[in-house]
């Protein structure tokens, strides 16, 4: 009797797990994730593999998410095109640096800047065209997030005040349950307040489209400014941060008027400034004296932190030289 399994009864088998097992799923794909940080430097080749199985764990945590979403009713999450716009988008997002450092080793310098042209104007294109057809903005990073598992399966993926509240359907009025009122103390016997999670009318829409397209176009801007400045000039890395800026600046006129998603958003895109800090010449120049003294002041001082610190200081110069120039950021 033949005992192997076919490809469908292995896919079931393993659409099984990763349905009943969410949480199993998720710490299994976490220590994939982090194993690639700790392949480098290993074994030879180790920049290209330490890439390939981050790619690999983050493409399984998406595959997976879309099995739960099918799973508990949710449907395909990638039917209409919008959605398989953002897909590729995140595929994209999730394997540009293990097909650039592929093609680099193949077909050298040029080959990786070519690639790397290619696939900066495809992730452009796609973005603008989710942008002027779809009205999507800001573009979230990745576009397709990553699904919080617990609270989808649980039920509990749903607004703060749901299981606080109830709105009548004829009337629209908001009625407080008997059980989400706080306590005594801490009443203030005024009407309900809904949290309305929407953009302003106060808002330019068109104040906005120039704010995103800018942070579109930053990758080919910047791109062509390492092409005609050189790759370590000051002047490629003032254009980059100029667009930044022009475009966060613009966002931020409205800060209060857009979502919360939206702000969340804008908020990781102020933070990431920070990563000019390792972008050359300000890391050549300035920056990896800062850090390395940093570091090796840590150690000093805690010297269990020499685990992590020692690895860090060890291939900084390294990783800065693979990732100075994304712009997934």
């Amino acid at each position: 009797m033949d005992k192997s399994l076919s490809f469908q009864e292995l896919y079931a088998i393993y659409k099984r797990w990763v349905i009943t097992n969410p949480g199993l799923v998720t710490d299994v794909e976490t220590v994939a994730t982090w194993s690639s940080y700790f392949v480098a430097g290993k074994i030879n080749k180790s920049p290209i593999v330490s890439e390939l199985v981050y790619s690999i764990s983050k493409l399984v945590s998406l595959f997976n998410d879309r099995l739960i979403r099918e799973a508990y009713g949710a449907g395909d999450p990638f039917y209409g095109l919008r959605d398989q716009i953002k897909l590729w988008l995140t595929v994209t997002h999730y394997c540009e640096v293990f097909v650039e450092l592929l093609v680099k080793n193949r077909w050298g310098t040029r080959g990786k800047w070519t690639i790397t042209t290619l696939l900066q104007v495809f992730k452009c294109s796609s973005a603008l065209v989710l942008l002027f057809r779809f009205k999507e903005l800001p573009l979230a990073h990745p576009p397709v997030a990553a699904l919080q598992r617990r609270k989808f399966t649980e039920g509990k993926d749903t607004d703060e005040n749901s299981n606080s509240f109830f709105t009548l359907r004829r009337s629209g009025r908001v009625i407080r349950r008997v059980d989400g009122a706080p306590a005594v103390a801490f009443r203030d016997w005024e009407p309900v307040k809904m949290k309305v999670d929407r953009p302003g009318a106060a808002i330019n829409v068109r104040d906005l489209v120039y704010a995103e397209s800018l942070h579109i176009l930053r990758p080919l801007i910047h791109l062509a400014a390492m092409k005609v400045f050189g790759t370590k000039a000051w002047k490629q890395w003032l254009v980059a941060l100029g667009v930044d800026i022009a475009s966060i600046k613009l966002y931020s006129k409205y800060m209060k008027d857009l979502s919360n998603e939206q702000r969340l958003e804008i908020s990781r895109r102020k933070l990431s400034l920070v990563l000019y800090l390792l972008r050359s010449p300000m890391y050549n120049g300035y920056s990896k004296n800062v850090i390395e003294n940093t570091l090796a002041s840590m150690t000093k001082k805690v010297p269990a932190l020499s685990f992590i610190c020692g690895p860090i200081t060890q291939y900084l110069s390294h990783w800065q030289d693979i990732y100075f120039y994304m712009w997934s950021s």
